[in-house]
Parts: structure tokens; C-alpha cells; sequence
């Protein structure tokens, strides 16, 4: 008879994860890649608006991206349309903004 190996996993405080296999502590980053997100977001709306800076927006916009705001522990496939749809606009905007920032040079 084989025997199968069992994984304990344990909520620890201060969202910390420690599975008895590899005894690796995992933070969970939702709350800070939200930020994250939201800051550069602001950010490349600012130097849009205000300062019509594309080049700075666009790096903004895409630095924003790097921070996934939603859940990063499911898969593309996985993920609810609108969480699909808001990335793909989100990069959509990137682009256009890139596009918009090669005709002008």
C-alpha cells in the first residue's frame, strides 16, 4: 500500500501562508498590487490630463498592468469576462497611447 502525502495548509496572521511541505512563508499581495494599481493608473491619468505628457502616461499606464489587481492565483482561462475585459481594454489603452506617441515623433 502507497502511501499519499498530506499538505496542511494554515492561515497565519497578517495574511501569511505556511504550507508544511516546503515550509515557504507566501505573502498574499492582493491588497498591495490594488494600490500599486491604482497609483500608476492615477499617475498616468495625471500626466495625461494635466500635462499632456504621453510618454509618461503610457509608461504609467503600463507599469500598472505589472500590479493585476484581481486575484493572480486563478488562471486567465479562469477568470471572470469583465476581469478579462477590463486587462484587455487596459492594454488596448497602453497601445493606442504608443501608437499615438510614435506618430507624433
Amino acid at each position: 500500500m502507497q502511501k499519499t502525502k498530506r499538505i496542511l495548509v494554515t492561515t497565519k496572521p497578517h495574511n501569511m501562508i505556511i504550507t508544511k511541505e516546503n515550509s515557504t512563508k507566501v505573502r498574499d499581495t492582493g491588497k498591495i498590487n490594488r494600490i500599486f494599481y491604482g497609483g500608476f493608473v492615477a499617475l498616468g491619468l495625471y500626466f495625461l490630463l494635466t500635462n499632456h505628457d504621453l510618454s509618461s502616461a503610457m509608461s504609467n499606464f503600463g507599469l500598472a498592468l505589472i500590479f493585476d489587481p484581481f486575484d493572480q492565483k486563478v488562471r486567465w482561462n479562469n477568470r471572470p469576462l469583465y476581469q478579462r475585459v477590463w486587462l484587455v481594454v487596459h492594454l488596448a489603452i497602453v497601445f493606442v497611447l504608443l501608437g499615438m506617441l510614435l506618430t507624433i515623433i
